[in-house]
């Protein structure tokens, strides 16, 4: 399956979240995002997290106590991937190409519908 459908499925899981959860994942996910970009190696970035912990910043901002963060992380992220799971089950590819007048045609005068869930 395509790397940019399951990207897209997820991103749409995640704003589907309820508010509160949602906030908390994206300022994870964002704060684990910019050590990332700092990381030249993967041990530098084992390295910033640990210095710089993205759920340390997320109990100073969200004022919760590091089992809740941890824990509301780790739900949040099964959840996210059972539903994108669910969804790519249900994906269905259907090219079009054959059918589509030339003229409206791109480039290669193929056309793909992606039909989602």
């Amino acid at each position: 399956m395509s790397e940019r459908l399951i990207d897209f499925l997820w991103k749409s899981e995640v704003a589907r979240l309820p508010l509160e959860k949602r906030k908390l994942y994206e300022f994870v996910i964002r704060a684990e995002d910019a050590l990332a970009e700092k990381a030249e190696t993967a041990d530098e970035f084992c390295k910033l997290l640990l210095d710089d912990s993205p759920v340390n910043a997320a109990m100073s901002h969200f004022q919760w106590p590091y089992e809740k963060v941890v824990f509301t992380i780790m739900k949040t992220e099964e959840e996210l991937h059972q539903k994108v799971e669910l969804r790519l089950k249900k994906v269905k590819w259907i090219n079009y190409s054959r059918s589509i007048n030339s003229k409206a045609s791109n480039k290669n005068g193929e056309y793909l519908f992606l039909f989602i869930n």
